[in-house]
């Protein structure tokens, strides 16, 4: 009977609703542009998982859906959860070898949600976002300093968790390295490098000329930086020449921002497969896994003044830093869940020798329970962020154009003006903010 305490664990845990089915009305009504819907589904669903293993998730959804109906202090508040407890998670290094061992038991998706390389990036950079629209701009600093630190750390801790992912493979460990996935490998066409995000990178540049700071000349570093990271742009090529001249001296009419997020960014579906591990005691193993599937197509932005189109650049394709991230943290979920297939293989065969027919069934429930691939992602994330910089009209009207969107807007007075405009799927309305940067 002993043996039966593994299943009846297991089924336990996924008795629980999947993360793919709690969040399916609300990326319905994200995806259908119903904001205020989206947001109220959120801020539920992260008031009743506060304490879950699910929380930080649901936290940064809750901070992107408050972020699009305006509501930037609540937005803020939420990121701060989630940031709340990340932190706390980082410092439980002293529990993580307890934490493996639930995950052989179980499932990486029974394992709490810590936050992933990028979305640490983006949650720093939506609340540098939120604080320049609260006229914050010293917060808003701090936090894209934060993000820039973020994305050096995760180097660190991606590599701390490939370690751990080894040592808990135990036993098992050799014949994983040999193991051959390939067809989990996202398909990336383009490639930032580990962890870096150049939106953030461009936005940061963008705040330190504008704002009466001692580190204005940072700004060129960052954005030559970019402009090495996207292979050339010649609208970052311009935007380095024109920021040269500024802080040379020279002046400048009102000039308008435009950045634009577009799309939704990839999500991760099941894949199961029969792994052979050629191991004394497991010959091959059954095991889930999680592989990235992109949403929708590209959309071209524009700003057009009068019947003047301007294009607007592609800064930053979340596809592709998704992707990176996913790519390179794929060793160590490889290790950890051929690890967790492993165990329960070797327990079920255990508890058929043991039990006879009553130990095969159990075996057999428990692993089937226990095959579930960890699916959380930030699902509100974009597809892609795009920026235009024009010279505001002396009428301040702007037309925004996303694919076959459109929508007019008249640019709040002041010298550096940024507009936001977030497109979420064809035929919905684009959802517009600014603020005044200088």
């Amino acid at each position: 009977m002993r043996c039966l305490c593994y299943p009846v664990f297991v089924l336990l845990l996924a008795g629980c609703a999947s993360y793919v089915g709690q969040t399916g009305a609300f990326r319905g009504a994200w995806n259908s542009g119903s904001i205020e819907q989206a947001a109220q589904l959120a801020t539920r669903q992260a008031n009743q998982r506060s304490e879950s293993r699910d929380a930080v998730i649901w936290f940064l959804e809750q901070g992107a859906a408050l972020r699009a109906t305006g509501q930037f202090a609540a937005s803020n508040q939420a990121f701060e959860q989630a940031e709340n407890r990340i932190r706390f998670y980082d410092r439980q290094a002293s529990v993580r070898l307890s934490k493996e061992a639930t995950g052989l038991l179980t499932n990486l998706a029974a394992l709490p949600y810590e936050g992933r390389g990028y979305d640490r990036v983006m949650l720093n950079t939506y609340q540098a976002l939120n604080y320049l629209q609260l006229g914050q701009a010293d917060a808003a600093l701090v936090e894209l300093r934060q993000a820039h630190a973020e994305q050096d750390a995760e180097v660190v801790r991606n590599a701390r968790r490939i370690v751990a992912a080894r040592k808990s493979a135990g036993e098992y460990e050799r014949t994983i390295r040999r193991a051959k996935l390939n067809e989990l490998q996202p398909d990336i066409a383009l490639d930032y490098g580990a962890f870096v995000n150049p939106f953030t990178d461009f936005l940061h540049a963008l705040c330190l000329w504008n704002l009466d700071t001692d580190d204005r000349e940072n700004a060129l570093v960052s954005l030559r930086r970019i402009h090495s990271t996207l292979g050339g742009s010649e609208f970052l090529a311009s935007e380095i020449r024109f920021v040269d001249r500024l802080l040379g001296g020279a002046k400048h009419s009102d000039l308008t921002y435009v950045i634009f997020e577009t799309g939704v960014a990839p999500i991760r579906r099941e894949v199961r497969l029969d792994v052979p591990l050629r191991h004394e005691k497991v010959r091959y193993v059954a095991a889930s896994f999680p592989r990235l599937e992109r949403r929708g197509r590209s959309a071209p932005a524009h700003v057009a003044i009068g019947e003047t189109r301007y294009d607007a650049t592609l800064i930053c394709n979340m596809d592709a830093v998704v992707g990176r991230d996913f790519r390179t943290g794929l060793p160590a979920v490889i290790f950890r869940t051929l690890a967790a297939s492993a165990t329960k293989a070797a327990v079920a065969k255990k508890a058929k020798e043991e039990s006879g027919d009553l130990g095969a069934i159990a075996g057999f429930l428990y692993q089937a329970a226990g095959a579930q691939a960890d699916l959380r992602t930030w699902t509100t994330l974009p597809k892609e962020f795009r920026v235009c910089r024009v010279e505001t009209p002396d009428d301040r009207r702007l037309t925004l154009l996303v694919g076959p969107q459109k929508s007019e807007v008249t640019v709040n007075t002041g010298r550096v003006n940024v507009v936001c405009v977030k497109s979420f799927a064809p035929g919905t309305p684009l959802k517009i903010q600014q603020f005044r940067l200088k």
